[in-house]
C-alpha cells in the first residue's frame, strides 16, 4: 500500500490559545458548520462481510431479535413441567389419565434425582473444577492485563513522538518566522535608505540643475565682451 503524505496543519502541544475561550468557541462554530454541509458518500463498513453476525446466533438469538424487532414482551417462564397436576374433575375414573399423571409423576422424580447426582458430583468434584476454570481465567486475565499495558505504552509512546515532533516543528516555525521577521526589518531599512537615497538624487539633481542656470548666463555676458573688445578705438 503506498505511503500517504499527511499535511499537519495544527501543532496541538506547541500552539498557543487554545485555553482561550473565544478560540474554543470559533473552533466550535467551525465544526458545525462543517457538520452541516457535509455529506457522507462512503461506507466505511463496507470491507466487513455483512453477514458476520449472523454466523454466531444461534437459532434461539434470532428468535429474540425478531422478537426484539417486533417490539413483543419476553414470554414468562413456564414451569407447567415442574407441576404434578392430577387427572381432571371429568376423569377422575379414567385409567389413561392417571396413566399420564403417574407418568409425569416419574418423570418428576427421575428428573430430582437426577438433579441430587448433580450436585452430589459437584459437590465432589466442583472444586477442583472452578480452581481449574479460575486458574485459566486468572491466565486470560493476565494475558489481557499484558496485552492492556502494551497499548497502553504503544499510546504513550505514539503521543511522546507526537509531542517531540509538534515541538521540533513548533521551535523550526518560531526559528523561521524570526528570520522572516528579521528579513522583512532589514528589507524595511533598506527600502527606506533607498528613499532617502532618491530624496538625496532628486536634490543633488536640482542644485545640479540651478547651478547650471546660474552658470550660463555668466559664460554668454564674457563672450559678448570678449568679441567686444576688438574694435575699442586707440589701440
Amino acid at each position: 500500500m503506498a505511503e500517504q503524505t499527511v499535511v499537519i496543519d495544527a501543532l496541538p502541544y506547541s500552539d498557543q490559545g487554545y485555553e482561550d475561550d473565544r478560540v474554543r468557541e470559533a473552533a466550535a462554530k467551525l465544526i458545525e458548520e462543517e457538520v452541516k454541509r457535509y455529506h457522507s458518500s462512503k461506507n466505511y463498513l463496507e470491507h466487513i462481510p455483512g453477514d458476520l453476525h449472523e454466523r454466531w446466533e444461534t437459532p434461539a438469538m434470532k428468535a429474540a431479535f425478531e422478537r426484539l424487532d417486533n417490539r413483543q414482551p419476553m414470554e414468562m417462564l413456564s414451569m407447567k413441567r415442574c407441576e404434578l397436576p392430577q387427572p381432571p374433575p371429568g376423569q377422575k375414573h379414567d385409567v389413561t389419565a392417571w396413566l399420564s399423571a403417574v407418568s409425569n409423576s416419574r418423570s418428576q422424580l427421575e428428573h430430582q434425582a437426577i438433579r441430587l447426582s448433580n450436585l452430589e458430583l459437584l459437590k465432589e468434584h466442583g472444586v477442583n473444577s472452578w480452581t481449574v476454570h479460575l486458574q485459566q481465567l486468572q491466565k486470560l486475565s493476565e494475558g489481557q492485563q499484558k496485552h492492556l499495558q502494551s497499548l497502553r505504552q504503544e499510546i504513550q509512546d505514539t503521543n511522546w513522538a507526537r509531542k517531540k515532533e509538534h515541538t521540533e516543528a513548533g521551535q523550526l516555525l518560531q526559528t523561521l518566522e524570526g528570520q522572516w521577521l528579521e528579513l522583512v526589518g532589514k528589507n524595511y531599512s533598506v527600502e527606506r535608505a533607498c528613499g532617502e537615497l532618491e530624496i538625496d538624487v532628486e536634490r543633488l539633481e536640482k542644485m545640479k540643475e540651478e547651478r547650471l542656470c546660474a552658470v550660463l548666463p555668466d559664460s554668454s555676458t564674457e563672450g559678448h565682451l570678449t568679441s567686444a573688445a576688438p574694435g575699442v578705438p586707440g589701440e
